[in-house]
């Protein structure tokens, strides 16, 4: 059973364990230990206390535990002696909180607060979580906080007390406890964010609306956890289960809005079919391919059909023109259908084949759909079955599908064969062993192919890519086929070399040799950044449109590098066929929409269409619609690259554009970016014509502060220094110093060498090291940000 069926039939489970210990049943103290271990690992440690009445005390070794009663004589002979008791009170709190007796184990606290520790609290604290008491909970941590208010409980306290008080309608305390977690900077783990889920989930499950919303809203505003689809889905559960179907497909798309994730659309969908909410569904479905693309639609609704039976529907979809496998999707799917197969009634078990099946069956004709992996899912279930007639069907099916099934589907296939008696009609690979669990944990090679991937590897960590790519020569000739992680292995460490034809050499091999072998995100990511670096922007944007068909997530670095030389080679489809194929990821590449600005820009410029680029750009700063605030619309990439390319008119041009946004609209960022530029790139004389200009002037007048900006007031000094203006630098340095501004030793040293050469006094020691010294300590400061 799943977690959430656990907790779903959490009461059904305690009126169970309350029968047999009326029917007098007993279970020694080993198998109460395992269960109180399993109830907690499926999030239902209030069940625990329930078990505890069936543990047969007799049979426990006495010699193994000290009585409570003991421990309490002795505990009553210390105090008489006035001697010091906490040691002896910790130990017998904790032995009545292991036999979950609370009552014993609260009237011992109450008769002898004065000698609690925090460890005594903490037991009981999690005693009386653990017994669903959140009055008692709530005050041993408020008696807690005024023995010792810096201590910190662990994590599964916390957890615990948040649970009990949420459930009983003490939202605020529970709250608290989150902001504790918060303040004393608790260690969150991915065992917490379970358990959070497991929370919220259970209060959807009793539909308490406001607990979940609240708890949900104080974890995501306290940054306790990152949003995910499994986090937010008990927000859609509680609408889900009240069949209140508007509000749940309402509640999905405000996290999207929210987050970027659409938790339980699937189910949503499944429900809405059922139903036969036509008008819903087509709204679900408009929203998910406005935002995450038309193929991402058509994958869920495919699913969404096959789920609820809808295998017409199903089939329609799947046969759309141009539709692609998408490897990661089609997985997730066969895990739904044999994930904890063994634990559904007959009925459902079935209804899982046959959907399995169907998947299967409609999938043939799916483009670079891996066939052998979704028999091999298949395979699994049939296994629980022990359906071998089945089995030994898909090994007739694949036969006539002319599918090279890999060694671990073949070795699945004998499996179910063997255990049903029957005859094997092929060979099992030599490759696999009697005990495969002895093989991959020895130490020495059994193979010729563990030997070839380990020295393959070997060299991969030692930076050796000609040792690392003749292995891989020598295991091709010797026609030893490496698993796909080794592959992806050596492809990533030959691009990082450089290597590209060598790097394409291996791909095309485990293309050829692994049924539905593709490269995964970082790899592509890498071979696009390597065509870019090559100039193959062709063969990179064919990269990087299979990666996204794959639903991979390109690395930022790829995605702006080929952006960057598409521009330069003035290809603004390219640069708009990309702003369409990452729409939607945006975020999750990291990806600033100033990219397609400058580079859009900087293409049409390319294209001698300057006062297109222009008027774009003007549109853009100075339409009611604006694209996002003035302050943040950098055009220094663009800048940069029309002075190094030298294209004069077209700087001449945007050097007016600059000055009338901030004459007439009094937007600066562009005429402050372009002088900057321009003072990096030495173009001295433009740079003071800027700054002579009125435009600068008045913007200086207006924000005095940007002077004062490290950037700024370092490339102002340079430009005084290159002129020899002495004046203008000694007012610059007096303005500076007058504000107490913390100058950089590249600035002081720049004025030191201006003031000395002309027979200036210097009011500072100058620094010693040389100007690119200077120069190199910014650069790498600044990378460091």
């Amino acid at each position: 059973m799943s977690d959430s069926e656990v907790q779903a039939k959490e009461e059904r489970l305690r009126q169970y364990f309350h029968q047999l210990k009326e029917m007098n049943v007993k279970i020694p103290e080993n198998i109460y230990r395992g269960i109180r271990n399993l109830l907690d690992s499926y999030h239902v440690p209030e069940l625990i206390k329930d078990v505890n009445m069936l543990v047969d005390r007799e049979k426990t070794d006495s010699r193994k535990h000290v009585s409570s009663s003991d421990l309490e004589s002795t505990l009553e002979k210390l105090r008489a002696e006035n001697q010091p008791i906490g040691d002896v009170l910790k130990q017998l709190i904790l032995l009545l909180c292991s036999d979950e007796n609370m009552q014993k184990a609260l009237e011992l606290k109450a008769k002898y607060e004065s000698e609690m520790t925090v460890g005594g609290y903490a037991a009981l604290i999690n005693l009386c979580c653990r017994h669903d008491n959140a009055e008692d909970a709530l005050n041993l941590k408020q008696e807690l906080d005024r023995l010792d208010s810096s201590a910190v409980l662990d994590i599964g306290k916390y957890v615990g007390l948040v649970k009990v008080l949420g459930k009983h309608g003490k939202l605020q305390d529970a709250i608290n406890i989150l902001k504790e977690m918060k303040e004393k900077d608790v260690l969150i783990k991915d065992a917490t964010v379970v358990s959070f889920f497991h929370i919220l989930n259970g209060a959807a499950l009793r539909g308490e609306t406001e607990t979940v919303k609240q708890l949900h809203e104080a974890i995501m505003t306290l940054g306790l956890a990152k949003p995910s689809a499994s986090l937010s889905s008990p927000l859609v559960t509680l609408y889900l289960e009240k069949d209140d179907l508007p509000t749940a497909l309402e509640v999905t798309i405000d996290c999207y809005q929210k987050y970027r994730i659409l938790p339980r659309i699937h189910d949503v969908l499944c429900k809405l079919i059922e139903k036969g909410e036509t008008d819903l569904i087509q709204k679900a479905m408009d929203f998910v391919s406005q935002e995450q693309g038309e193929m991402t639609m058509l994958y869920d609704l495919f699913f969404a059909f096959l789920q609820t039976g809808n295998y017409k529907e199903a089939k329609k979809i799947i046969e759309t023109p141009g539709i692609r496998a998408r490897p990661v999707r089609l997985k997730w799917f066969c895990d739904r259908c044999v994930s904890n197969n063994q634990y559904l009634s007959s009925v459902n078990h079935i209804f899982k084949v046959e959907t399995l099946e169907k998947l299967v069956e409609l999938t043939q004709k799916l483009f670079e759909c891996d066939r052998d992996q979704l028999y091999y899912n298949l395979l699994k279930l049939y296994k629980v079955n022990g359906d071998w007639q089945k089995a030994d069907a898909v090994w007739n099916k694949m036969q006539e599908e002319n599918i090279i099934p890999r060694g671990e589907t073949l070795r699945l296939l004998a499996e179910i064969l063997k255990n049903s008696n029957q005859e094997v009609p092929f060979d099992v690979p030599e490759v696999w062993y009697e005990d495969e669990k002895e093989f991959l944990n020895s130490s020495s090679p059994s193979s010729d192919e563990a030997i070839f991937e380990k020295h393959l590897l070997k060299a991969c960590q030692k930076k050796n890519n000609r040792d690392a790519y003749n292995i891989f020569l020598k295991a091709q000739k010797q026609n030893i086929v490496f698993n796909s992680d080794t592959y992806h292995n050596l492809l990533r460490f030959l691009l990082y070399k450089n290597d590209l034809t060598q790097a394409m050499e291996v791909k095309v091999f485990a293309e050829t040799h692994i049924k539905g072998f593709t490269l995964n995100d970082a790899a592509n990511s890498l071979l696009i950044i390597t065509q870019v670096r090559r100039d193959y922007l062709k063969e990179a944007l064919t990269t990087l449109k299979a990666a996204v068909s794959l639903g991979q997530t390109p690395s930022n670095l790829a995605v702006t590098r080929l952006i960057q030389a598409c521009a330069l080679k003035g290809d603004l489809e390219s640069i708009q066929e990309i702003q369409k194929m990452v729409n939607g990821l945006e975020d999750s590449i990291g990806l600033s929409s100033m990219v397609f600005i400058n580079n859009i820009a900087l293409a049409q410029i390319k294209n001698n269409n300057i006062d297109v680029a222009i008027e774009n750009l003007e549109n853009m700063l100075t339409s009611g619609n604006k694209t996002m605030d003035p302050q943040y619309f950098g055009l220094a990439y663009l800048f940069r690259k029309l002075i190094e390319e030298q294209l004069e008119p077209a700087i001449e041009k945007i050097s007016i554009m600059a000055e009338r946004l901030a004459n007439q609209f009094a937007v600066y960022k562009p005429v402050t970016d372009l002088f900057l530029q321009l003072v990096e790139s030495g173009k001295v004389d433009d740079a003071r014509a800027l700054l002579q200009a009125p435009t600068l002037k008045s913007l200086i007048e207006l924000i005095p502060e940007l002077i004062e900006k490290e950037e700024a007031y370092t490339s102002i000094l340079k430009s005084y220094a290159l002129d020899k203006d002495v004046a203008s630098a000694k007012l610059l340095y007096e303005h500076l110093t007058a504000k107490n501004i913390k100058l950089n030793d590249l600035f002081l040293k720049r004025y030191a060498v201006l003031m000395k050469k002309f027979g200036e006094s210097v009011p500072f020691t100058e620094p010693p090291e040389s100007f690119e010294y200077y120069v190199k300590q910014l650069k790498e400061a600044k990378e460091s940000l």
